[in-house]
């Protein structure tokens, strides 16, 4: 477990697990499911915390290897983003939207 960001491993770990395309068929809903799954509080944790992990500006591949080693996260986000840092933005803003929303 990940003792720097506990809730973004809790997060990648059982929604971007080996196995997340048997229960998915895209990383978008993915992260529906997580939004669909979770409470408001903890959404801010996980944002939080990716925000956090954004601001450490990580080298591209030193990123990769920290989402899969560290926090557990099995999407190869590189086949569709251009950077870990665009695709780790768009879920900390699809957090925010649901956040924002009443």
């Amino acid at each position: 477990m990940n003792k720097e960001f506990p809730e973004l491993h809790d997060f990648f770990g059982a929604y971007f697990h080996q196995d997340w395309t048997v229960e998915h068929d895209t990383a978008e809903q993915v992260i529906d499911a997580f939004l669909a799954d979770s409470d408001p509080e903890d959404l801010m944790v996980v944002q939080h915390e990716l925000n956090t992990l954004l601001d450490q500006r990580k080298d591209e591949l030193v990123l990769r290897d920290y989402l899969l080693k560290e926090l557990s996260c099995y999407y190869c986000y590189w086949n569709a983003w251009e950077s870990g840092e665009s695709w780790l933005l768009h879920i900390a803003n699809r957090l925010a939207s649901r956040l924002d929303r009443p």
